[in-house]
């Protein structure tokens, strides 16, 4: 073969010729054995060479090392999965086992802290009457223009959760004295584009609410409390 990896003239062969060749062969190696420990390839790391049977071993070794990482991703998800639905679970059993909706509403902010294992948890409610929330950590009866007097408006009109780092005042607004803890915030509307209020949740890590993390739980979680916290639900 020449250097561009053409055929040389009158060759008749070319790298395509000889590759469909072998794909239509596949015993050719069984009847040539000999010719795989002549045959050699580069190795990878750009110096010498090996034996195709080497480097067949080799790319066989990476591919089993690529599936097993693949494999182990799958089972982490997987467990995640379940661990999240026992979680969802624990808590639509909690608030169904709430005498009436007021009991529902006060036990809610800290069955979601517990249950989930959350540092701040905060539950800004609209249509809330204060008396409701009262004397109750986590739960605040607001209005709408309030949340969006703070520059919450985008995560409402999005009707989508949303993670990341919050400036120091919204994080007042949000977690009133437990704000110099809250490094990293978690927010999501309640009910479309936020009708009934907002959920947020802090974290003491500063990277465990990144932008890039996942909101699947955060809507699931959301969607619960939005139905518990409506009154129509009552």
């Amino acid at each position: 073969m020449s250097p561009a990896g053409k055929a040389r003239p009158g060759s008749g062969l070319s790298p395509e010729s000889v590759a469909t060749y072998l794909r239509d062969n596949p015993d050719f190696f069984e009847r040539h054995a000999d010719l795989l420990m002549e045959l050699s390839v580069p190795h990878d790391g750009g110096t010498g060479a090996v034996s195709l049977v080497e480097r067949q071993i080799e790319l066989l070794r990476q591919r089993n090392e690529d599936m097993r990482r693949t494999l182990e991703e799958y089972v982490a998800n997987a467990r995640a999965s379940d661990e999240l639905a026992r979680k969802l679970n624990r808590l639509v059993t909690k608030l169904l086992a709430c005498r009436d909706p007021g009991e529902r509403l006060r036990t809610l902010p800290g069955n979601l802290r517990r249950i989930f294992a959350l540092d701040f948890v905060r539950l800004l409610l609209f249509d809330a009457a204060a008396d409701d929330c009262a004397d109750v950590p986590g739960l605040e009866a607001t209005q709408r223009e309030e949340v969006m007097a703070e520059g919450l408006s985008a995560v409402l009109k999005a009707n989508t959760p949303r993670c990341g780092r919050y400036s120091s005042e919204q994080r007042e607004f949000l977690f009133g004295k437990e704000a110099g803890e809250a490094a990293s915030v978690a927010l999501a509307p309640l009910g479309h584009r936020g009708k009934l209020g907002l959920l947020a949740l802090g974290s003491r890590d500063p990277d465990h609410y990144h932008r890039g993390k996942s909101t699947e739980f955060l809507s699931r979680v959301s969607d619960i409390v939005a139905v518990a916290v409506s009154p129509e639900s009552s």
